[in-house]
């Protein structure tokens, strides 16, 4: 059987030898090798282009073949979400559901509250009127200033404050944050931002093509 010498993500052996023990071919040329730790006997799949099947090759695989070093990690598949909302606020809820799906409540909990911190920077950013205002440094004080400003509606700060009221507790409670929570976050925060950025851009983009057909001025 043909083998690699790598250190195990399993039992972190170093330099241990991984036997193949299966293999599946995606093209002409790459495949993805199932292979399986001598010292835990566990296995991991590594990205290799092998000359033929690596079960029945003798010796180092990667002797005269290209195989990657670390194995592939599997990632568990983002959301979609529109691509109206900003690039770093979307790219923050996109990892922090990732890490819901992959058990890490925590680490969402806290991340679900980045995002919410961040878009709540991004209106002061792009919204001309605030531009002359400097946000406060607390993420409640400064959805609660959104709302007296009139720049989001009272239905919505109340949106944002009990998300990042729940937010807070990924990070500072003592208690583990549950599965659920971290489920219910990602929803409070999903319809938030549809409702910062997702909505106004359909009805801006409405707006518009009504400007452009004459059916109204502004």
């Amino acid at each position: 059987m043909g083998f690699l010498i790598r250190d195990c993500v399993r039992c972190g052996v170093k330099s241990v030898q991984m036997i193949a023990r299966g293999f599946v071919q995606y093209d002409g040329l790459n495949s993805e090798i199932f292979m399986v730790c001598q010292s835990c006997i566990r296995g991991s799949i590594y990205h290799g282009q092998p000359q033929s099947n690596p079960v029945e090759e003798r010796g180092a695989l990667d002797a005269q073949r290209s195989y990657h070093h670390d194995p592939i990690i599997v990632e568990f598949a983002a959301p979609t979400i529109s691509t109206s909302v900003p690039d770093r606020v979307a790219d923050l809820f996109r990892e922090a559901a990732i890490s819901r799906r992959a058990h890490r409540y925590e680490a969402a909990g806290a991340i679900f509250r980045k995002t919410i911190d961040v878009a709540s920077k991004h209106l002061y950013a792009t919204d001309e009127r605030l531009k002359d205002r400097k946000p406060a440094d607390a993420l409640r004080s400064r959805l609660k200033a959104l709302g007296e400003l009139k720049i989001l509606d009272e239905e919505i700060v109340e949106l944002a404050d009990v998300a990042a009221l729940d937010g807070n507790d990924a990070v500072h409670d003592v208690d583990p944050y549950t599965a659920a929570e971290a489920e219910a976050l990602e929803d409070l925060t999903a319809d938030l931002l549809d409702r910062l950025f997702v909505r106004p851009a359909k009805l801006a983009a409405v707006k518009a093509k009504q400007i452009a057909a004459g059916q109204r001025k502004s």
